[in-house]
């Protein structure tokens, strides 16, 4: 052990002892002496001492409460006492509660004490390495969050740009009424179906507001699990729980100036809809395991595809939250309402998965154009550009985008309505399927709503679908 590598403090009222522990560990520590208690406290207000070594019975204050007390200075240090067989029952006490490491009994040999210490401080040695260590990996941790957030927050600008694609007078009238409140600091909420584009609308918010060059914090409120739904959104302090071995910002901490997307607020478990409304109502947050408010500075846009007034009725959403969410409301129409975005967006995504998949942009037939157009697309602009990622894929490069490639439903949607002279079990399955197929895409694939929606059990979707070779 490298001599003076740790600093020693020993206690004991009587000066022949306290020289015999002086002799013990000269030339092996730095050593600091104190004849009392209380002047052993004033030595570790002021030096940084690694172990204390004590005498249990002196007058004034014991060697116990000594050390209980020198946990408000140094909650890290070694804690040794030397006692009499007679206070073995109160030690083992102390070392339960964690106030003692280690005791020794009198009358103590050098070398034993010497090898006690030196144990007691190589293992708070890999006590302290190991924290050390463990909060270098939370550090990084945070820091790759927060890079990950802003590399998605990168990509995702160069796959959305920030003028949004539209054609239809129903996305000008919306778009329009929005520039009313970008520039300020009001809280929006965007309702419509899955995958009408609501992130898309809140990027666009984010965008034309002040804080435009600020992070952008999207969440998805119900894909959190609910024991780690407050420690993500607000943080928590070290300590606060099990494993909680560092600070850890929440999203609300590290959205501070920029804006935070609440994706499907209308998923918000109950504790995380009170923990919200202090939010907005106090711009501050409580993160756990502590006692004291940090205030943040957010802008709140919130999204969801349930009618919250119904949610609402039923006892399932705040009416406070909602009311506080929804000063500004717009609704997104499904892409079947607003059919004058689908061929800008199908171009649009043509023209972007060419580039990615380093492809020749193709174009689009008239025919394809027709029947693009004429879909109505019950999942909304996701299964648009799902189609047409597919028929990157599928076409030629830098060739005509013929019908044929389109997914078969699609075609059918056309090419097979019902018939009063069809076979009536065929035209019965025909539409079966056709319901299955959109409902499935309005519920973004979840098949127990698909099932809930289509009033059957999930165990019967599940078996039709499988006859219809729905992938698993």
């Amino acid at each position: 052990m490298t001599p003076t590598k740790y600093e020693l403090l020993l206690v004991d009222d009587e000066l022949a002892n306290l020289q015999k522990l002086e002799r013990t560990f000269m030339g092996h520590y730095g050593i600091h002496r104190a004849r009392s208690g209380e002047e052993a406290l004033e030595i570790l207000a002021r030096v940084p001492v690694d172990a204390i070594i004590t005498d249990q019975k002196m007058p004034g204050m014991t060697g116990i409460e000594l050390l209980e007390r020198s946990q408000k200075h140094r909650p890290d240090i070694v804690r040794i006492v030397l006692t009499g067989f007679t206070e073995v029952d109160d030690l083992i006490a102390a070392i339960n509660t964690g106030k003692v490491h280690k005791y020794l009994t009198k009358p103590w040999e050098p070398d034993s004490l010497r090898l006690a210490v030196r144990d007691a401080l190589e293992k708070m040695e890999l006590v302290r390495e190991n924290e050390r260590l463990a909060a270098q990996l939370q550090s990084a941790n945070e820091r790759l969050r927060t890079e990950n957030i802003l590399l998605r927050r990168e990509m995702e600008s160069r796959t959305y740009p920030r003028a949004m694609i539209h054609g239809s007078p129903e996305m000008e009238h919306i778009l329009g009424l929005l520039r009313r409140v970008t520039g300020t600091e009001t809280t929006v909420l965007v309702q419509g179906e899955t995958g009408t584009g609501k992130e898309l609308i809140a990027r666009f918010i984010h965008a034309e507001s002040n804080r435009k060059d600020r992070i952008f914090i999207p969440v998805n409120c119900g894909a959190i699990p609910k024991d780690l739904v407050e420690s993500e959104f607000f943080g928590h302090a070290k300590g606060a729980f099990t494993g909680a071995t560092q600070d850890k910002k929440g999203y609300f901490e590290m959205a501070d100036g920029g804006t935070i997307f609440l994706d499907e607020i209308g998923e918000a478990p109950p504790e995380l809809q009170v923990k919200l409304l202090r939010v907005i109502q106090e711009n501050e947050i409580m993160p756990v395991g502590t006692h004291q408010p940090r205030k943040v500075d957010v802008r709140l846009i919130a999204s969801t595809n349930r009618d919250l007034r119904a949610e609402v009725e039923a006892g399932r959403f705040r009416q406070d939250l909602f009311f506080r969410i929804n000063v500004f409301s717009v609704t997104i129409p499904p892409l079947r309402e607003r059919t004058g975005d689908i061929l800008p967006i199908a171009e649009f995504f043509l023209r972007h998965y060419s580039l990615k998949l380093n492809r020749p942009p193709g174009h689009f037939t008239a025919e394809t154009r027709q029947l693009l157009l004429g879909y109505p697309w019950p999942g909304n602009v996701r299964e648009l550009q799902n189609e047409v990622e597919r028929l990157v894929l599928m076409a030629e490069p830098g060739k005509p985008i013929g019908p044929e490639l389109l997914g078969d439903h699609i075609r059918r949607h056309h090419t097979a309505p019902l018939s009063a002279g069809g076979d009536l079990k065929s035209a019965i399955r025909s539409l079966e399927e056709a319901m299955i197929r959109e409902t499935m895409a309005r519920c973004g694939q979840n098949r127990s709503r698909t099932a809930r929606e289509l009033g059957i059990s999930r165990q019967s979707l599940l078996e039709k679908l499988r006859r219809m070779g729905w992938p698993d």
